[in-house]
């Protein structure tokens, strides 16, 4: 889509009332967003657009200016996708209902590559300690293979996802149920999480327009987007009635995996989860029971996903360990400092990379 059909796509998609079914009806009937942009509200009101969205047009003409428009999401770093753009994501488009549209901060990039390795991880807002580290656990397994991380930026198990998988070095994904702007993100004590999220490698995003604010009625839209996005939900801890159970029915109804982490039968916070084990979902107690669902070697992804984070001067020393290798033979090879290797070798053996033998030598695993 080129930049001036995105610039009306924008103008509506700002409007109050206005989704992606309107979003549609419009471009199909007028040709284009910019023809029906400027047919205006009356000419909605032939072809059937609801009097709500028809009403919302009709009062936002009067007052938004599609370029100025433009120039504030220049202005916050903010980009737009949309469904036909090489950058969406793939496995989003094969949902019953998905977005037209996405905005967001970070690397875009990221949506598209590695569908097939990304999990969601959503839970409860009040988790438990056990929950907390069971989060931790199975995130850390998960982010050592490569998986992205998809999680909806909220308090409790969200916001500890997206932690720890920062705190590993991962790509996570955040998806809001407002604006991407710094200034609406909810909650607001996330504002500085999303941050870190944009500038690690990550992406923030949703289908709504920069200062939409969270309302009840997003939340079950954007959980569409969370489970739409990745391969497999993972619900570590969920009340009876949580928003974690609508994610993961919906992953279930778009035929995707659905995992649990089972927990204490007098728990509250494990009703949701055991209760998903009861109907079928998949109970893991360790990253390596998702790993295999998804057909990785969990071990070798590990290795894999270790090495692209070395620096050039670690890759070097491992690219020398084809074949055994002693610490005096390495330093004539490399011209490093006896204590330099040591502290290298160290790295990558626990990494799981390298291992010794016989004292003295090294060799890539």
């Amino acid at each position: 889509m080129d930049i001036e059909e995105i610039k009306f796509l924008n103008a509506f998609n700002a409007i109050p009332n206005v989704g992606a079914v309107t979003l549609r009806a419009l471009r199909d009937h007028f040709g284009s967003f910019a023809n029906a942009w400027r047919a205006g509200a009356n000419a909605c009101e032939r072809f059937g657009v609801d009097a709500p969205a028809r009403d919302a047009i009709a009062a936002h003409q009067k007052i938004v200016d599609p370029d100025r428009a433009m120039q504030k999401l220049a202005r916050g770093n903010i980009w737009i996708i949309t469904e036909d753009d090489p950058a969406f994501p793939p496995l989003l488009k094969e949902i019953s209902y998905p977005p037209i549209m996405l905005y967001g901060r970070g690397d875009k990039n990221i949506l598209a590559s590695n569908p097939h390795h990304a999990i969601a991880v959503v839970g409860t807002r009040r988790p438990t300690p056990y929950g907390l580290e069971a989060a931790e656990h199975l995130v850390e397994k998960l982010v050592g293979a490569g998986i992205t991380i998809v999680s909806g930026l909220a308090t409790g198990i969200d916001a500890k996802a997206h932690a720890v998988t920062l705190a590993h070095k991962g790509i996570t994904i955040a998806v809001l149920g407002c604006g991407v702007d710094q200034d609406t993100i909810f909650p607001p004590e996330n504002r500085g999480l999303a941050q870190k999220i944009a500038e690690s490698g990550g992406a923030v995003i949703s289908e709504y327009a920069p200062e939409t604010p969270a309302v009840k009625e997003h939340f079950p839209m954007r959980n569409r987007i969370i489970a739409g996005l990745a391969q497999g939900t993972l619900v570590v801890e969920a009340r009876e009635k949580s928003g974690a159970l609508i994610t993961s029915r919906m992953a279930l109804e778009e035929n995707r995996d659905v995992f649990a982490v089972p927990g204490s039968i007098f728990s509250p916070t494990s009703v949701g989860p055991n209760r998903l084990i009861q109907q079928g979902a998949k109970a893991v107690t360790d990253g390596a029971d998702i790993l295999e669902e998804l057909g990785i070697d969990g071990l070798s992804a590990m290795r894999h996903h270790a090495a692209l984070a070395l620096t050039g001067e670690e890759t070097s020393v491992l690219n020398l360990l084809e074949e055994p290798a002693s610490i005096d033979a390495l330093r004539q090879k490399t011209g490093f400092a006896t204590g330099t290797l040591l502290s290298m070798l160290s790295v990558l053996e626990l990494k799981g990379i390298i291992r010794s033998s016989d004292g003295d030598n090294y060799q890539k695993i």
